[in-house]
């Protein structure tokens, strides 16, 4: 495999470099890999994205009891809770190019079963929630494989950029994935978007074809050791490792009382508080959706930021505040003002979270730790989502999803004074974290 031309840059000479703001937003895509693999995730985002509202809609159409909104939403996240830990063990020792074709493959296959069952009117509600978990499924097995590849396919002082560039794909998926159900709700149907969804994974199949990832070795792969074993290595990286355990903690805090209530109750507050149909729902997740687009490019444009635990967590606060004023206020055009704002917010928490973790990770357990990630946040959304809808069932969603914005707030905001050492954080990657060798030998 041909090396790159442009020598990788000693640790050294990274953390000597300062901050500030720098031309190469886009420096990331200089590598082939990184470029197709950028485009696979697109793919496979946009169908999350769509996905989601997707099944939500049709659960609203079938049943307006938000119970049942709940269990859609863990549905769709419980795979993660089951699969992800073991999916870890299983990046760090197969190939992970066929690891992500098999996902997808998994996704296309059930988005286009799910089609079919709709158009021949034998959707139901235990249906939905049998087909949730499958392609829940798919994002259990492929997200984390994603995840790890990155760091092995840039250089260490473009792990930011390329972990924003990244999630640039997720921000304009949150953009464009919803606004593309709804259109094609108004359009085709219900069906019509889980058809959509299988043609868009289609696609996205076509960049993994000419993908070649570099050779990593890794202690999973060169001993034969136990599952279990390669499991609790990870699990105890995490667990004394007093940093990358704070962030998770806070991942895990977050997704309980801020993305299981996003994902969960704003389609019903938009259509029961704001009287949004499908389209003006999805607008609300695109207005989002573009903020996050903004905050992930004004990342992406920094070389190093110091302190990036502290701007990470008083992100997070800024989001959850905006959730308080969500939950009370009626006016759609003020939510909409609002929605930007946490979209921002939320663009500068998800990707400070995800790099400070992948910085200071060794690579060896890279796969384990994203699969960690992927449980953490993913998998702790359903519990929200489903925890929202039994707590909307009692107090109101308005009330239930201002309150989620309170706690948040005071948990975070618990975490900035009293973790000075994640708040001291830095983006660029220690020397432990630091790529094998064979990492560096990409083709641009």
């Amino acid at each position: 495999m041909a090396s790159s031309t442009e020598p990788v840059e000693p640790a050294a000479s990274v953390k000597a470099r300062s901050g500030g703001l720098s031309l190469q937003t886009f420096s990331a895509f200089g590598s082939r890999p990184f470029r197709l693999l950028w485009l696979n995730t697109f793919s496979f985002m946009i169908v999350n994205g769509v996905q989601r509202f997707a099944f939500l809609w049709l659960a609203l159409e079938i049943s307006d009891r938000s119970i049942v909104l709940g269990a859609v939403s863990f549905a769709l996240g419980a795979p993660i809770l089951l699969f992800s830990l073991p999916a870890g063990v299983l990046i760090d020792r197969l190939d992970r190019r066929l690891v992500l074709f098999g996902s997808q493959i998994f996704g296309l296959v059930g988005s286009l079963l799910a089609a079919v069952l709709i158009w021949a009117g034998a959707m139901s509600i235990g249906l939905a929630l049998a087909f949730a978990f499958v392609l829940g499924a798919a994002v259990a097995i492929g997200q984390p494989a994603r995840q790890a590849i990155v760091p092995t396919i840039v250089e260490p002082r473009r792990l930011m950029n390329a972990i924003t560039l990244t999630s640039t794909s997720q921000n304009l998926s949150q953009l464009a994935g919803p606004a593309i159900g709804g259109v094609s709700i108004a359009i085709w149907g219900i069906g019509g978007s889980f058809a959509v969804q299988a043609v868009v994974l289609a696609v996205g199949l076509l960049a993994l074809i000419p993908l070649h990832l570099p050779a990593v070795t890794t202690q999973a792969a060169t001993l034969k050791r136990r599952w279990l074993t390669d499991l609790a290595g990870g699990l105890r990286f995490v667990a004394e490792t007093p940093n990358i355990r704070a962030l998770m903690i806070l991942l895990v805090v977050s997704a309980l009382l801020a993305g299981g209530p996003w994902g969960t109750l704003l389609p019903k507050l938009a259509k029961d508080e704001l009287g949004a149909d499908a389209l003006g729902t999805s607008m609300l997740f695109a207005t989002m959706g573009v903020g996050t687009l903004v905050a992930s490019l004004a990342l992406a444009s920094i070389g190093q930021l110091k302190n990036a635990g502290g701007w990470f967590m008083f992100a997070l606060i800024i989001a959850s505040a905006m959730m308080v004023g969500l939950g009370l206020i009626k006016v759609y055009a003020i939510v909409l003002g609002l929605m930007f704002i946490t979209g921002i917010s939320a663009g500068c928490f998800m990707n400070l979270n995800q790099t400070l973790i992948q910085a200071h990770s060794p690579h060896v357990f890279m796969g384990r730790v994203m699969s960690i990630y992927t449980l953490c946040f993913m998998g702790g959304m359903p519990l929200g989502g489903l925890l929202a809808g039994f707590g909307a069932e009692f107090v109101g969603a308005p009330t239930y999803f201002a309150a989620c914005g309170v706690a948040n707030v005071v948990a975070t905001t618990t975490a900035l004074v009293t973790q000075r050492s994640m708040r001291r954080m830095s983006t660029v990657p220690s020397e432990s974290a630091q790529p094998a060798p064979a990492a560096a030998n990409v083709p641009a």
